[in-house]
Order: structure tokens, then C-alpha cells, then sequence
């Protein structure tokens, strides 16, 4: 709606109303050759306490509907924050209510903009849950209004639009259109929201397997009315046998390169070997690894950490650059190597000092001589030696063992960093635990805070908490490659779910690159931006986006990997599986949301 709604139109005039007719008794008269004629001055100054009074009055009134507009939006959050979205829409209404009822003083009316826009933003959040796809558009278009280059308020609308145009009957050409250029508004504002990235390419993925299942459908009934084949727009340039490639491009190469296999083969349990492969992990991005066994996967994480020999190829660490004059740049090798020996011609100088305070001058020139030349040979010697690079990887899988003794608080903060005080580290411990839906030995009323708090040992805890503290203890290193060789399978839904989402944060806001190595596909769909499938032949069969190849996989291994997962599953596409879901429903959920994440420094 446009302009104040009709009860602030009301306030308003009231408001305007008196202060003209009590400016009216102060108003200058004139005589007839126009000379001002003096009012009664205490008339006048009572007149003016009455106008100022009366605008005191109004001011307390305007901010008394703030105040109880803010008290509904907070119970509203609240609300919204603890899963009930049928009541964090009413409380959201009510603070609108009160806020249609402030005025129209510039001031006033600018703060009621700033307000209503915070929202619609909630409103649609909620009503995104409530799956009410059609008020979402509506609130998404209403806080665009107000701020055009929103990138909440066009990711949600995006979402919305992507969800009615896949649940209708016939899949909505306009919809996805409109989700597309949503998503793409978005990522104008926001080129780092790999959010936005994710659902554009998820849906660019469905609308040309829709454009393609339609040019069928036309080519089957056309080639039935004429008798035989019809040609469609730009397949005649097309060779019709030949296969298409199943390694198709990398569309994240503007991210940091942190490790690569470069032709890296290996030998992994019982023989089986694996390689030579080509694969790159980059920070802020996730791939997703299926197909192959047990032994390879865990071969494949054993040569990132370096802890398997590569019997050819190798794996390269790359260092992220920096920039010139920043704070803790490291000294470069040539810079260091004249320090060290600028350093041992200085001490020796300092040694041979004594000899000369006895009148051995010329043993003293000789001494300053020998300390330069000791420096200029250590110079020598350390040319092309440089520190090799490391990299700060942890791996999480079902076979860890961790000390049966130790509790869990020692397990997880000993991961966190030194320079955290002992009472945040425990805080962070406890909100770690919480988010990742740690139950302990599953007492009625244990909470991760009495857990820690009363020292649970982890030898006590049953096996499915002792891989989730497993994963935890991971995540709190902060590495800069965070591995999961099977680690998930065999979780209850709910922990996967809350582990993948606190990798995907970990992703998003710690720049931490995530391997994900799964034969579960619901959960490489929901994470991985890129994907590989192993073969048989301990090769990788297909790489690609993630969607790209689960939606339209061209190797007959994908294929069949892919069939197996959809039975076993008894649905008929990965995207949107069950843990998916469960993924979804924790969006917002106040532990995994909170101040959880490990610090930067180490």
C-alpha cells in the first residue's frame, strides 16, 4: 500500500488540525496602511505553550506505538525462533497494526518504513515455513519496495517462485524465470552468497531438463503427424552419436585454490587401487565424492592429509596470496636468509670485541672478515631451501578412536584455540554440542551444559554421540579442509541434518573447503557444490556441478548409482530427499544459529 493507512491519516489531521486552529489567536493583524497591529504577548505565550504541549503529547504517543510495535516483533522472533510460524505471523501483524498508527511527521514516518521492512522480511521467513509461497511473493515485493537491492528479500521471493513452479501440475516456465532473476539480483549484491549460487543452478538445472523434456514431447508428436523425425533448433549442427564429456567445467575458479591432486594415484587397503585423478579443493565450497567402496574413499582422504604415498602424480598445496604491506605477512625465504645471516655476522662481531679491548686490532679485523664471510655461506647455503607449506586438514569417520578417559569438554576445547579464556572455551564447547544435537547418555533432563558441567567422560557416552563428538571435536580445529569419509551414515536423520548444516555455516562464513565422501546422495545434494562419482576402475567416471550430474548424469556408472539411490530411497530424484527436508526445517534454529563457531586465530 502506498501513503499512511487511513488511521495515521486520521492522527494526522487531528495532530494539524488543533496546531492551526491555536496558531489562528496568535496570527499578525493589519491595519489599513498595513502596519502590524500587537497581539496580547501573554495570549501569545499561552497560545505557543498550548501548541507545545500538544506536540509533547503527540511525540510520547508516536514512540508509546513504537514501543508496543517492538514488543510484538520480539514475541514474534521468539516465536519464530522456537518453530511456531502460525504465531510469529500474528505477533508480526499486530506490531504492523501498531505501527500504522504513528503519524505523519517525517521522522516518524521514515523509522515506520525502516520497521516495516524488517517485516515483511520476517513475515515472509515465516510464511516460507507455512509454505504460503503467493504471501511470501507478496512480502518479498512489499520489503523491495523499500530496498530494491535486498538480497534476503530476493533470495525468499526466488525460493517462492522456484516452489510454485515446481509444484504445480506443469512445471511453471514463468515462475522459474522469475526465481531465476531473483537469484541472479541477488548475486549482482551479493557475489559471495553461495546460497543463491546453489538454488540458481539447482533450478537452471530443472528448467532445461524441462525445456529438453518438452523439445521430446514436440519431436515425438510432430514426427508422428509427418511421418517421420523433426529436427529441433540447434541440434542439426550436432553430431548424433557422439557421447558427451563427462567431466564438464569448473564454475568456482574465482575462489582460492587451497590443494590439488595433479595425476595422483595410490595404493589403499587390500590392493585396490586408486588414480590417477584430478581434483581440486578451494576454499568457501564443498565437493561431494560417491561410487567406489569403503577403501578407496578413505584412500582419497588419506592423500589430501598426506598421510598415503602417491605412487604417481602428486598433491599440491597452495598457498593463499597476500597482500602487499599487510599486517603478519610472512618474510619471504630471501628476505629470511639474509636476516639469519646479517645475524651470525653480528654475534660474531660481538665475540671478537674482547680480543680487540687487548690491542688485538688486527685479530679483531680478521674476526669481522670471518663473521661476514660465516654470513655470506649461511646465505649460500639456505638459497632454495624454503619451508614446505602445510595443511591444516581434519577427517571425520566412523573408525576414530579418541580416549575412553578423557571427557568430552577436554576433547573439544583442547581443538579450540590457545587465546580463548577458560570460561569462553567452555561456553563455546557447550554451544558446539547444543547446535550438533549432542544427547549425552540420554537422561530426560541432560543438557550439553550439565554434561560438561558435570565432567561425562566420553568412554560412557553410547556409539552414535561418540562419532557426533568425533565430528564436533573436527569442526572445532577450524581446518582449512574439513573431510567426511562416511562419518554420517548411520546417524539418526536429525544429527545428520544439524552436522551438515553446521559445515555448510562453516563454509559460508568460515571460508573452510568441505569434502564430503558419501554413497548417501540425498546428503552430496544438499552440500556439495561439485561432485565426483569413482568408477570401478578406481577412477573418476564424471565430475561436474553437483545437480548438473545427479539430475543429468552421462556415464552409465553415475547412472546406475543414482538408480540404486532412488530405490533404496523410493523416490524418484535426489533433490528434495528426506534429509534434505530435515535440513530445510532447521533453517533458523537459534543453536545452530548462534555464537558457536571456533575462532580464527590459533
Amino acid at each position: 500500500k502506498i501513503g499512511p493507512p487511513a488511521g495515521a491519516r486520521a492522527c494526522g489531521e487531528r495532530g494539524g488540525r488543533a496546531r492551526r486552529i491555536a496558531a489562528m489567536t496568535i496570527i499578525e493583524e493589519l491595519d489599513e496602511d498595513g502596519n502590524v497591529i500587537e497581539a496580547d504577548d501573554e495570549a501569545a505565550r499561552a497560545c505557543k505553550a498550548k501548541i507545545a504541549d500538544m506536540e509533547e503529547k503527540e511525540k510520547q504517543r508516536v514512540e508509546k506505538q513504537f514501543a508496543l510495535a517492538e514488543e510484538h516483533k520480539a514475541e514474534g522472533n521468539k516465536l519464530l525462533a522456537e518453530g511456531e510460524y502460525a504465531g510469529a505471523v500474528k505477533s508480526y501483524e499486530k506490531s504492523r497494526t501498531e505501527l500504522n498508527m504513528v503519524g505523519n511527521e517525517e521522522e516518524a514516518r521514515k523509522r515506520h518504513k525502516r520497521d516495516c521492512f524488517a517485516l515483511d522480511l520476517n513475515i515472509a521467513l515465516a510464511k516460507l515455513k507455512l509454505q504460503d509461497y503467493e504471501a511470501v511473493k507478496q512480502n518479498c515485493t512489499s520489503a523491495l519496495i523499500h530496498d530494491a537491492k535486498s538480497v534476503k528479500a530476493l533470495y525468499r521471493r526466488g525460493i517462492a517462485q522456484a516452489a510454485l513452479a515446481r509444484g504445480a501440475a506443469l512445471f511453471q516456465e514463468a515462475e522459474a524465470k522469475g526465481a531465476i532473476a531473483d537469484f541472479e539480483a541477488a548475486l549482482a549484491v551479493e557475489p559471495s552468497n553461495a546460497e543463491c549460487a546453489r538454488e540458481l543452478g539447482k533450478l537452471r538445472a530443472e528448467l532445461r531438463a524441462h525445456e529438453k523434456d518438452l523439445h521430446q514431447k514436440q519431436r515425438d508428436t510432430w514426427g508422428q503427424v509427418f511421418g517421420g523425425k523433426t529436427v529441433i533448433e540447434g541440434e542439426e549442427d550436432a553430431p548424433p552419436d557422439e557421447p558427451l564429456p563427462t567431466v564438464r567445467p569448473c564454475v568456482n575458479t574465482d575462489k582460492h585454490l587451497i590443494v590439488s591432486l595433479e595425476g595422483a594415484s595410490a595404493v589403499g587397503e587390500g590392493g585396490a587401487k586408486l588414480g590417477p585423478l584430478q581434483l581440486d579443493l578451494r576454499e568457501a565450497w564443498a565437493v561431494g565424492v560417491a561410487g567406489g567402496n569403503a577403501a578407496s574413499r578413505t584412500s582419497l582422504a588419506r592423500l589430501f592429509t598426506s598421510e598415503a604415498k602417491t605412487t604417481s602424480g602428486r598433491v599440491v598445496i597452495h598457498e593463499k596470496p597476500r597482500k602487499p604491506g599487510k599486517r603478519g605477512e610472512k618474510v619471504e625465504p630471501l628476505d629470511r636468509k639474509m636476516l639469519f645471516g646479517a645475524l651470525a655476522a653480528l654475534i660474531a662481531m660481538l665475540a671478537s670485541t674482547e680480543f680487540a679491548a687487548v690491542g688485538a686490532v688486527h685479530l679483531w679485523i680478521m674476526r669481522v672478515f670471518g663473521a661476514l664471510g660465516l654470513g655470506i655461506l649461511r646465505l649460500l647455503f639456505m638459497i632454495g631451501r624454503e619451508e614446505p607449506l602445510t595443511l591444516r586438514a581434519e577427517v571425520a569417520h566412523r573408525g576414530a578412536v579418541l580416549p575412553a578417559m578423557a571427557t568430552v569438554e577436554e576433547l573439544i576445547a583442547d581443538q579450540l584455540a590457545r587465546q580463548i579464556a577458560p570460561e569462553e572455551r567452555r561456553q563455546r564447547t557447550i554451544a558446539m554440542l547444543a547446535a550438533a544435537g549432542f544427547q549425552g547418555t540420554g537422561e530426560a533432563d541432560g543438557t550439553p551444559a550439565k554434561y560438561v558441567e558435570a565432567g561425562l567422560r566420553f568412554g560412557k557416552l553410547p556409539e552414535e554421540q561418540k562419532r557426533l563428538v568425533q565430528i564436533v571435536r573436527c569442526l572445532a580445529a577450524r581446518p582449512e579442509v574439513l573431510i567426511f569419509d562416511d562419518a554420517l551414515a548411520g546417524l539418526p536423520l536429525d544429527m545428520q541434518a544439524r552436522v551438515l548444516r553446521m559445515a555448510k555455516r562453516m563454509k559460508q562464513e568460515c571460508k573452510v573447503s568441505v569434502l564430503l565422501m558419501s554413497d548417501d546422495l540425498d546428503a552430496v545434494c544438499y552440500i556439495a557444490d561439485t561432485m565426483a562419482v569413482i568408477g570401478q576402475d578406481g577412477l573418476f567416471c564424471e565430475k561436474g556441478p553437483a545437480l548438473e550430474v545427479l539430475e543429468t548424469p552421462r556415464h552409465d556408472e553415475t547412472r546406475a548409482a543414482i538408480a540404486a539411490e532412488l530405490s533404496r530411497m523410493g523416490r524418484k530424484a535426489v533433490n528434495g530427499g528426506p534429509l534434505q527436508a530435515q535440513c530445510k526445517e532447521l533453517i533458523g534454529n537459534a543453536a545452530i544459529d548462534g555464537a558457536w563457531l571456533p575462532p580464527l586465530y590459533k
